[in-house]
């Protein structure tokens, strides 16, 4: 059986920030930060800098929630269940 623990969204977001930082995608950078800072939640369209977020919040193990028409959601507030192997490897890659 797989052991599970809950990671907060807040720390997904940090990591999806610092790979996007790495990447030099400062406008998504930048607006993931501005989100972060300002509230509790960030709304995602089908721009491209939208995009940049959404593939680097996935890559560090977040889970946007798709909401009406093409807009998704991440709060950063929240909590997101994955098994403890997939976080180790994870950390790993996000260094």
């Amino acid at each position: 059986m797989e052991t599970t623990i809950k990671i907060p969204n807040r720390e997904i977001a940090l990591a999806a920030f610092d790979r996007l930082r790495r990447e030099k995608r400062k406008d998504a950078a930048l607006r993931l930060a501005g989100c972060m800072l300002r509230g509790t939640y960030i709304s995602l369209g089908i721009g491209d800098t939208d995009w940049e977020i959404d593939t680097a919040l996935h890559k560090c193990g977040g889970e946007p929630k798709t909401g009406y028409g093409h807009m998704a959601h991440f709060h950063f507030d929240g909590e997101t269940e994955m098994e403890t192997e997939k976080y180790e490897r994870l950390k790993e890659e996000n260094g």
